[in-house]
Formats: C-alpha cells, sequence, structure tokens
C-alpha cells in the first residue's frame, strides 16, 4: 500500500512538473518581438512626422508643436 502511494505521488509529481521542463514558447517570443519592432517603426515614422511638420512651422515663423 505504502508503495502504491508513493509511486502514486511520484507520477503526480512528475506529471504536475512536466510544463517546467517544457521550455520556452517561441511562438509567444516571436510575435512579441515582432509587436516590438512593429511599435518601434511605428515610433520612427511619428518621430520624423513631427520633426517635418516642426520644420514647417519654423519656415511659416509659428510655434513649434
Amino acid at each position: 500500500m505504502k508503495r502504491t502511494l508513493l509511486t502514486l505521488l511520484g507520477a503526480v509529481a512528475l506529471t504536475s512538473s512536466l510544463s517546467a521542463l517544457a521550455g520556452p514558447d517561441w511562438t509567444v517570443i516571436d510575435r512579441a518581438r515582432a509587436a516590438a519592432k512593429a511599435q518601434q517603426a511605428q515610433q520612427q515614422a511619428n518621430t520624423a512626422l513631427v520633426q517635418e511638420a516642426n520644420a514647417v512651422l519654423q519656415e511659416a515663423g509659428k510655434a513649434p508643436l
């Protein structure tokens, strides 16, 4: 009885720890990298647009954004 119980508990412990041994989820990591890259590109585009608008406003003699 004791041996069966210990075997059962060992099996439960092993199956509950398999997710920790599975490793990283590369799909999620790749999606996060792509999202960060897209956000960075959008930020650069916004910065360039604001700089261009400020240049136009300065040429017109108005205060920059």
